[in-house]
């Protein structure tokens, strides 16, 4: 079992101790100020005077009760945040102290070799292109032409070496274009983004070559798979009349020409 479970029991059980103990005592404090009781102003009878009648209890609650009650709960406010402080300093010490020994969770990352394209399409690519912002909230409210017009407008102002971004303008306008039933748009854009998506993966091949052979991720579809998902499709399509199924059947049947196109 591990050392550090009975630590932090014990820690757990200390501030619940704690809190309980510092309630008990300011709680009594409140309820002894806090209820209504007779004032008597005894100034009166060392003056001689006399002291009005009074039909029944007075209303008006001692002059110093709210205050000792809000001094009371701020002194209690005070020291449990500081049993609390000091309860995770001493919870972060032992951490450290436990862990030092252990290997960093990013020892196992792959090393990137110095490589300027990387860097660059790296930065470029966490910057904001608001007329892409732009177009995806158009594409989310069916407006599916300004939403090509935005993308348009992004493709003209982004720089040739931000990849990523082309990468989303291209397959965000091939999408437009398949809602509004273009097809010669969808093959033209969806063929831009594989070759950007080529472009990319060779620099992240050159940037972390031992890792490259796992970057299968940015391969298109060959025209043999691309022709098998064709015919699962129909075979979906033929026993569905759900327009979202038929829309998936040109995609496929579109996808199908990409592929032929990008294999050449």
């Amino acid at each position: 079992m591990d050392k550090r479970w009975p630590v932090i029991g014990v820690t757990i059980l200390m501030i619940v101790l704690i809190y309980n103990f510092l309630s008990t005592i300011f709680k009594s404090d409140q309820k002894r100020f806090s209820h209504n009781r007779i004032y008597v102003d005894y100034s009166d009878y060392r003056h001689g005077s006399k002291t009005p009648k009074s039909s029944g209890y007075s209303t008006t609650p001692h002059p110093n009760a709210y205050k000792a009650a809000r001094e009371a709960r701020e002194i209690k406010k005070a020291m449990f945040q500081n049993v609390m402080t000091a309860t995770i300093s001493s919870y972060n010490t032992y951490m450290n102290e436990a862990l030092k020994d252990k290997p960093s969770p990013t020892a196992d990352y792959p090393k990137p070799r110095s490589n300027q394209q990387y860097e660059q399409a790296m930065a470029l690519s966490r910057q904001s292109v608001p007329a892409f912002q732009a177009g995806l909230q158009f594409f989310a409210s069916n407006d599916f032409e300004k939403a090509l017009a935005r993308f348009n407008d992004a493709l003209q102002n982004v720089d040739q070496m931000d990849v990523k971004h082309r990468i989303d303008i291209h397959s965000m306008m091939a999408e437009c274009y398949l809602k509004l039933k273009n097809n010669d748009g969808y093959i033209q854009n969806k063929i831009r983004q594989v070759r950007m998506e080529r472009r990319f993966k060779k620099i992240l091949q050159d940037t972390f070559p031992d890792k490259s052979e796992n970057m299968a991720l940015f391969d298109w579809s060959t025209t043999q798979e691309a022709s098998k998902q064709l015919l699962r499709m129909r075979s979906l399509a033929a026993r569905s009349d759900d327009p979202e199924m038929q829309q998936m059947l040109k995609r496929a049947e579109l996808d199908l020409e990409v592929a032929r196109k990008v294999t050449q």
